[in-house]
């Protein structure tokens, strides 16, 4: 496994970037980077991130910091640890180097450029100020695959842009509402008769959900992960959040919604979604579903006109979309 450095200089709110494009059969050609290299025998990770920012950069590291461990995985390249660097310290000044383009990049500006997909977490990392010991980036050409941080694995799902086509990478859940960025949901609703009327099933959030606590929301739903159909997503949710198994055929997609929400957790929360819509007709005991407790407190069947009312009264506190039961209101 080779063994390397990765540094990240800043200044005046500026990371250092590097775009490699001078090398031949370079793996990052076209990417943005830090500075950094392989480590020589018998040299310490603080000794080689000097030895290397001088070499590829003329800067004299004065202060650096050791943020992290990053361990790659690939299924086409050499497996690398790589350990990361905050620097904050230096002199001299910058000079040509023969693996690419040096640039000061302002640190809102870095996750517009060309970034390896892991590149991107460890980042927002460090720009957030959150030091970790160990990451784990698994890779499938260059396509990110898994990744775990401390030993917890990190939800990935597939980026869009606001008209829907993908953007063409992934990221990890926190960096998506982090940056506030188009990812693609499940919703499913279930419907039934109860006394001659049309009603839906709805289920209470758990308390201990970061959003919408003890809310009343759609019946089953959840974010999509990357490489997985909504179809798939859609029929797996209801799996653990309801404990009701389904075809996929039973399932009615309605269409897609985008749903957008703003929020402040500390670094600010930004959710956008492209919500795809699927309908379930089956009357269902309530005593036969068996509740994901970490996510559903108690479920309750309701009349449509009903939950309309009570939607507009703002008797029931829910996390519901008007705009989402008129979407469904045709098809039952």
């Amino acid at each position: 496994m080779k063994d390397a450095t990765l540094c990240y200089i800043e200044r005046d709110g500026k990371y250092l970037m590097l775009l490699r494009n001078r090398k031949s059969n370079d793996p990052n050609e076209g990417k943005w980077i830090g500075v950094g290299g392989k480590l020589e025998d018998g040299e310490t990770p603080e000794d080689c991130a000097i030895r290397e920012i001088f070499e590829e950069t003329g800067l004299r590291a004065t202060s650096l910091t050791r943020w992290g461990d990053v361990y790659f995985r690939s299924d086409v390249w050499e497996c690398e640890i790589m350990r990361l660097f905050l620097v904050t310290g230096f002199e001299g000044e910058t000079a040509d180097c023969d693996e690419g383009e040096l640039h000061w990049v302002e640190k809102d500006r870095i996750f517009d450029l060309n970034l390896w997909d892991g590149d991107r977490i460890f980042l927002k990392y460090l720009i957030s100020g959150r030091r970790f010991d160990v990451m784990e980036l698994v890779y499938h050409g260059e396509r990110l695959s898994a990744c775990t941080v401390d030993g917890s694995e990190e939800e990935l799902f597939d980026v869009y842009n606001e008209d829907g086509s993908p953007a063409g990478y992934v990221a990890s859940r926190d960096y998506v509402h982090w940056r506030g960025l188009w990812h693609a949901t499940s919703h499913i609703w279930i419907a039934g008769e109860r006394d001659g009327k049309p009603s839906l099933l709805l289920q209470l959030r758990a308390a201990c959900k970061r959003l919408y606590p003890s809310s009343w929301d759609i019946s089953a739903a959840g974010h999509i992960p990357a490489g997985e159909d909504a179809l798939r997503s859609a029929v797996r949710e209801i799996g653990e959040e309801l404990g009701l198994c389904v075809e996929p055929s039973e399932l009615r997609y309605i269409g897609t919604m985008k749903m957008t929400y703003d929020d402040d957790y500390g670094e600010g929360y930004h959710d956008r979604e492209h919500c795809r819509v699927y309908l379930l007709h089956r009357d269902i005991d309530l005593s036969d579903l068996k509740l994901q407790e970490s996510e559903v407190e108690s479920v309750m069947w309701i009349g449509y006109d009903e939950l309309l009312e009570v939607m507009r009264n703002g008797s029931l506190h829910h996390c519901l979309f008007t705009e989402e039961l008129e979407l469904i209101r045709p098809f039952f």
